[in-house]
């Protein structure tokens, strides 16, 4: 989960080259402001099948934070694939 989350974070913020861990903060490492907040969390619900909050994510500081509300919320590390 947490590559996927950090992998989010590239795609959003255009940090491709740019290392993103677990422990950076999310507006003074990474200047996400709540325009980026809410496109992490649209890619979030897609990536992740899901529905999310921006009220449940306002007090996220860093990137694990945001794994820790997602497992709070129940997701799961996988996906499911239907054919």
């Amino acid at each position: 989960m947490e590559d996927r989350v950090i992998f989010t974070l590239k795609h959003i913020l255009n940090k491709r080259y740019m290392k993103i861990t677990l422990e950076s903060r999310l507006r003074e490492d990474l200047n996400v402001d709540s325009l980026d907040l809410i496109m992490i969390l649209a890619d979030l619900e897609d990536e992740f099948a899901t529905t999310l909050s921006e009220e449940d994510f306002s007090d996220v500081v860093t990137v694990n934070d945001i794994v820790v509300k997602l497992r709070a919320k129940g997701v799961q590390d996988y996906r499911h694939v239907f054919k």
